[in-house]
């Protein structure tokens, strides 16, 4: 039998900002459907990698694949239509007057193009990533006005507004309390369940990172320090199935 296609391959990768270099040499892949968790100290280089799955990162040296193809100047635009990224900070003004219901329809543009504007199948894949990540009540207000949880629960809905196969969340559970952070995880379990996406989560937390995720890596300096199958997460997430 011929070996599945990785959904996400890093090879030799080595990033550098100026003059420092921030990951080393890392290999890595990632299959179709798995929730990965990636731990580590701050300056390990977790964001970092993330960036370089979305093609935001410069390489060094290396390539990054998505469904094998090579991510690269002439591809990455294409290919980050699929990849649907929720940085730790998304900072808007206060007193800019944009509405969350159209931070939400910001993420269908680049899956669009220029001269397409969103219609009713829109509202319609709008309105079904509200009920799943219950926004509903939040979408008609200013984004600037909602809460940390709020706003990132928009984010994700911008996000998944792109139609991605793959979701990278950056410290989306820091800064919130146990309940909220009880929400977002139970809305990765839908995500994932009804998607069945590919997800890569950045956390300190450990023990949220155990509970939802069927692989866990730790960075240190650069580097992959340890890379675990997590053999105590739910199974219909360990096996990396959802519901099509």
């Amino acid at each position: 039998m011929k070996p599945m296609m990785p959904k996400i391959s890093l090879r030799n990768v080595s990033v550098g900002y100026m003059s420092e270099t921030v990951i080393k040499g890392l290999s890595l892949d990632i299959q179709d459907g798995e929730i990965t968790g990636i731990c580590g100290p701050n300056g390990a280089g977790k964001t970092t990698l993330l960036c370089a799955v979305n093609g935001l990162a410069r390489l060094v040296s290396g390539s990054v694949l998505i469904d094998g193809r090579e991510l690269n100047r002439r591809t990455g635009d294409w290919i980050r239509k699929g990849i649907g990224y929720v940085p730790q900070h998304f900072d808007i003004d206060p007193m800019l007057p944009v509405i969350s219901r159209d931070v939400m329809l910001m993420g269908s543009y680049g899956r669009l193009g220029v001269f397409r504007y969103p219609g009713r199948e829109e509202d319609m894949l709008m309105q079904g990533i509200a009920d799943m990540l219950e926004i509903g009540r939040i979408i008609e207000r200013p984004f600037g006005q909602l809460s940390g949880g709020e706003k990132k629960r928009i984010l994700i809905a911008r996000a998944l507004m792109q139609k991605p196969g793959i979701m990278l969340f950056d410290e989306i559970f820091s800064w919130l309390d146990s309940k909220s952070a009880e929400g977002f995880t139970r809305a990765i379990r839908d995500m994932h369940a009804v998607k069945n996406l590919t997800v890569l989560i950045v956390s300190h937390d450990m023990g949220i990172l155990r509970e939802l995720c069927s692989r866990i890596i730790s960075m240190e300096n650069g580097r992959i320090s340890d890379d675990t199958v997590n053999d105590t997460v739910l199974p219909e997430l360990k096996d990396g199935h959802g519901i099509s």
